[in-house]
C-alpha cells in the first residue's frame, strides 16, 4: 500500500523528494513511487508465475533526476496487438546502475502489486548520466510489447536510459500544457464516470499535487463540439481553479465540430464566453508572455489563421519582439510535421498559413516555442527557416498515452518531459485505451520515442528572473 504527499516543484526538481511515497532501499540514494494500488480492483494471483507475461514495458519519462517505469504481468502471453488476458498480482523490481564505471546492477526499488500494473518513478538520480536499468516481475525481466518501444536506441530495447541535462543557473518556473482532452469521446469507461471526464479530473488533481496552480489545454478539449460536453468541460476545470486564471484554453478542430461553418451558433462560445472562433489570447505567467491561437475552423479537420488573427498577433508580437514567448496552436505547422503524421499536410495547419506564421516569428526572436497537439502524439518538429523556434507536439491527455506535458525552465535554458496521468483509474483507463483503439495499433503512433517525449534545450531565459 502507498500514501500520497504533496511535495514542492522546487524539492521535486532537485530529487529531494519522491512524487509519492514507495518501498526504496536505504543502500541507494534513489528513492521510488509507485502508484496507489488501493484505486485499482485486485488481481488473481498467478496459477503458475513460469507461464505468466511480464510485458507492456515503457520507460516513459526522464527528467535530470528521474526515470519512470511501466509494465504489466498477465496470466499469460499475449499478441501486441489484441485485448491482453487477465492481470496476475505479483512483486515488482527496479534495478539500476550508472553506466560509466561498469557498477553492477542494484535494486533500488521492491514491492508488491495486488493489481499487475507497475508503474515506478525513481528519484534523486544525476542529470545528463546514463543508466543500465532492469524491470522484474517473477524474477524476469520485463519485456516492451509496443513496436515503437522496440525500435532500435529505445530503451526499452537497449536497457539503457539518460537522465535529462539539468540547463545552467538557477530554476525559473514550470509550464504545465495539455492537449486533445476530448470530454464525451466514444469509449468504454471503466467506471461509472466517462472515461474521458475521469483522466481530465485525474490530471488537475497530479498537478494540483505537484504543486502546479496553472494550465494551458491546448485544443480538441471536446470531442463533439457539443454544447453539453463544453458544459462538462467547464464542471471539470473548475474543480482546479478559475477560467483563463487558472486553467486556460485553445480551440482545436473538435471544438468547432458542432459548427456548419462560421457563422452558425457556437455551443463553445456559450459556455466560454472569452472562446470566439478564431480569437488569439495572451496571458503572463509570471515574466514569461503565453499566446494562444485559434487554428479551428468548422467541417474540417486541417487548421486555418484568419487574417485578423495574423494582425492581432503581429501586432501583439512587435509591442515586444525579444520579451521571452511561448506560443501555442492546436495544429501542428512545419513541413517536418507534414510528412511525419499519419495525415500528412491535409491534416496541419494550412501552408500558407504555416509559412506566412514562421516569416512573423523570424521578426520575433523572443518566441522561443511553438507547442502543438492534434496527433495525439510527441514529435520534435524541425522549423522550416533557420533561427525560429523550438516547435514540437505534446501527447494528448485522455486517450492513450493519457497524460500532460512539463516545461521546466532555468536561466540557462529549459526541460520537456511527458507525465503519464498516474492515479489508480487513470492508469487503468490508460491501459484500456492502448488495446482498445484501433486493434492497439494507435498506441504504436502515440506512445512515440523518447527523445521526442522528454528533452532540454539550453537557451538563455535569464529575462524570465
Amino acid at each position: 500500500m502507498t500514501t500520497h504527499k504533496t511535495v514542492s516543484r522546487r524539492q521535486f526538481l532537485a530529487g529531494t523528494a519522491a512524487v509519492t511515497v514507495g518501498a526504496a532501499l536505504a543502500t541507494t540514494p534513489a528513492s521510488a513511487a509507485t502508484v496507489n494500488n488501493a484505486a485499482l480492483p485486485r488481481a488473481p494471483k498467478s496459477a503458475d508465475p513460469q507461464k505468466a507475461a511480464v510485458t507492456d514495458l515503457e520507460v516513459l519519462t526522464a527528467t535530470p533526476t528521474s526515470l519512470t517505469f511501466a509494465w504489466a504481468t498477465f496470466d499469460r502471453p499475449h499478441t501486441d496487438h489484441m485485448l491482453p488476458g487477465t492481470r496476475v498480482a505479483s512483486d515488482a523490481e527496479v534495478w539500476l546502475a550508472p553506466t560509466a564505471g561498469g557498477q553492477k546492477l542494484k535494486c533500488v526499488h521492491r514491492s508488491k502489486s495486488n493489481t499487475g500494473f507497475h508503474f515506478i518513478t525513481i528519484t534523486g538520480l544525476k542529470p545528463d548520466t546514463e543508466y543500465r536499468f532492469s524491470c522484474r516481475s517473477f524474477g524476469r525481466e520485463a519485456k516492451p510489447g509496443l513496436w515503437f518501444t522496440q525500435v532500435f536506441n529505445e530503451p526499452e530495447v537497449t536497457g539503457k536510459v539518460r537522465t535529462l541535462a539539468r540547463p545552467k543557473g538557477r530554476y525559473i518556473q514550470t509550464v504545465a500544457i495539455s492537449n486533445d482532452l476530448h470530454i464525451g469521446k466514444d469509449g468504454e469507461s471503466v467506471g461509472k464516470t466517462h472515461w474521458a471526464s475521469v483522466m481530465v479530473s485525474a490530471m488537475f488533481a497530479e498537478l494540483k499535487r505537484r504543486g502546479i496552480t496553472q494550465v494551458y489545454a491546448n485544443g480538441d478539449l471536446c470531442d463533439h463540439g457539443t454544447y453539453e460536453e463544453a458544459k462538462e468541460l467547464r464542471r471539470v476545470c473548475d474543480k482546479f481553479g478559475k477560467y483563463q486564471e487558472n486553467y486556460f484554453l485553445i480551440r482545436g478542430n473538435h471544438d468547432a465540430y458542432d459548427m456548419e461553418k462560421p457563422t452558425s451558433p457556437d455551443p463553445f462560445q456559450k459556455v466560454f464566453p472569452k472562446h470566439k472562433l478564431q480569437t488569439m489570447w495572451v496571458t503572463y505567467d509570471k515574466k514569461l508572455r503565453v499566446i494562444g491561437i485559434d487554428s479551428s475552423w468548422p467541417g474540417t479537420d486541417s487548421g486555418r489563421i484568419t487574417e485578423s488573427q495574423f494582425r492581432h498577433l503581429e501586432k501583439e508580437l512587435m509591442r515586444k519582439p525579444n520579451e521571452p514567448t511561448l506560443v501555442m496552436a492546436h495544429h501542428p505547422v512545419t513541413d517536418h510535421a507534414a510528412r511525419t503524421n499519419a495525415g500528412l499536410r491535409p491534416f496541419i495547419l494550412d501552408k500558407d498559413d504555416a509559412d506566412r506564421l514562421q516569416r512573423l516569428f523570424q521578426k520575433a526572436p523572443g518566441v522561443f516555442f511553438m507547442a502543438a497537439g492534434h496527433t495525439h502524439r510527441a514529435h520534435r518538429d524541425a522549423p522550416d527557416l533557420p533561427g525560429g523556434p523550438e516547435f514540437a507536439q505534446f501527447p494528448c491527455t485522455s486517450p492513450f498515452p493519457g497524460g500532460f506535458t512539463l516545461m521546466d525552465i532555468y536561466e540557462g535554458g529549459y526541460t520537456v518531459s511527458f507525465h503519464r496521468t498516474a492515479t489508480g483509474q487513470a492508469l487503468q483507463q490508460t491501459a484500456l485505451n492502448r488495446y482498445s483503439a484501433s486493434l492497439g495499433f494507435y498506441g504504436e503512433y502515440t506512445i512515440s520515442r523518447m527523445r521526442d517525449r522528454c528533452f532540454t534545450v539550453h537557451r538563455n531565459m535569464s529575462a524570465l528572473r
